[in-house]
């Protein structure tokens, strides 16, 4: 699902105002007329459960026109209105001869779309800027942790090799060139707001992924790590159903759930992180550990680094306020282990059994260490001037959530 472009208000007490309705603007009557004329019946009482509002923590949202049950059905989206990369293809039929993914395909829509004026009734509700991490300035990623300058600086080159595959197919088949904020734009228009959805495979002869549908009006939906919903394309009505199982009061702003991502990933994909997230997670590299146990000690033979960079494919490294993953816990106790027991043959790190008090003592010199280094990057940012992108000041309040899910664990340990 998408987002519009927002940083979430993180002030604890802060105000809270009246949601206001606004599907009484332009946009969004456009967009209802449109979707009527293309199978949507707006008139039913599935379709007027949920209006577009606006709401004082969130921003763009919908919300509940009256009390809904467990299990209602909140939205339906007929498979007409769907946009997939098989409609795409059929429309633009000359992008049969070039290998694209869906994504690509759904961003080359609404490039073309935004040209020619077709579908503009959808594309009107679109946000105009992301707050995305991919989105950050150089001289705002260069202040910020290691683990998010690595984040970022990876996110920034796949999508710069995305924007230089399309570009030459644009060209092939427009002349003119597209600029890369043009592509940033309809690129993440697409992963922020698109849904799962199996397409068929009448255009996938490639092998390429196929699963996932721009779906109007249903993107506007805003993420809550708590709620929990049924999302699905159904087979049988042919209609994309979102169901919650949880009770929505009337004038509350309804919710789905992306998934369980953590405050890191939602910035990274979508722009915005939320409050009290329960799956927060605070990551680190093998790197850290290089840094905090040198490599010249005794404690990293050459057979210590190897299995160390082995675990670490196998799963990430990350501190939670439930402790230490599975494999930063193994990572942990391979420093203090005998190198008698690392040069048997066939020794695997996944064989060791953590040890809590050794886990304890390793582990608060890698909470020490990160608490630092978050500190001194908060410090760093906040002398940064203050015309920076939205993406920063984003980035700016993951760092503060990121150092206080740390801090709980420092007076854990006092």
């Amino acid at each position: 699902m998408g987002r519009t472009s927002r940083i979430r208000k993180l002030r604890v007490g802060s105000q809270h105002f009246r949601p206001l309705v606004i599907d009484s603007n332009p946009e969004f009557v456009e967009l209802c007329k449109w979707m009527s004329a293309n199978g949507w019946n707006g008139a039913s009482k599935d379709c007027l459960k949920t209006k577009p509002a606006v709401f004082s923590d969130t921003g763009r949202g919908l919300m509940a026109m009256s009390n809904l049950a467990p299990n209602s059905l909140i939205v339906r989206i007929p498979k007409n209105l769907l946009i997939t990369k098989e409609k795409v293809i059929l429309q633009i039929p000359a992008l049969r001869n070039f290998k694209m993914t869906t994504a690509e395909c759904l961003t080359f829509f609404i490039l073309i779309s935004k040209i020619n004026g077709l579908y503009s009734s959808y594309l009107s509700t679109l946000p105009k800027s992301f707050s995305v991490g991919g989105l950050c300035e150089s001289q705002e990623v260069a202040v910020l942790p290691k683990v998010l300058q690595d984040k970022i600086l990876c996110n920034q080159s796949y999508v710069l090799e995305k924007y230089q595959n399309l570009v030459v197919i644009w060209e092939n088949l427009f002349g003119p060139t597209l600029t890369l904020e043009c592509f940033q734009w309809a690129w993440y228009c697409v992963n922020t707001r698109a849904v799962f959805y199996q397409d068929s495979d009448i255009f996938n002869m490639d092998g390429l992924e196929n699963n996932m549908a721009l779906a109007p009006y249903l993107d506007m939906f805003n993420h809550d790590p708590h709620v929990v919903v049924k999302a699905g394309f159904n087979k049988n009505s042919q209609y994309y159903e979102i169901r919650s199982s949880q009770k929505i009061k009337k004038h509350q702003q309804v919710f789905i759930n992306y998934g369980p991502h953590d405050n890191q990933k939602l910035f990274l994909e979508y722009g915005f992180i939320t409050p009290k997230n329960p799956h927060n997670v605070v990551e680190f590299g093998i790197n850290l550990l290089f840094d905090l146990f040198p490599v010249n000690s005794l404690c990293f033979v050459p057979n210590r680094i190897a299995l160390l960079k082995q675990l670490c494919k196998n799963g990430n490294l990350f501190y939670s306020e439930e402790g230490f993953s599975w494999n930063a816990q193994i990572a942990l106790m391979l420093l203090s282990c005998e190198d008698s027991q690392l040069s048997r043959k066939g020794f695997s790190p996944l064989e060791i059994i953590p040890d809590k008090d050794q886990i304890k003592l390793l582990g608060k010199k890698i909470v020490d260490a990160l608490f630092l280094e978050f500190t001194e990057s908060l410090n760093k940012m906040s002398l940064v001037s203050s015309s920076t992108t939205s993406s920063f000041w984003v980035a700016k309040s993951l760092v503060k959530d990121i150092l206080n899910v740390l801090n709980a664990c420092v007076l854990d340990a006092e």
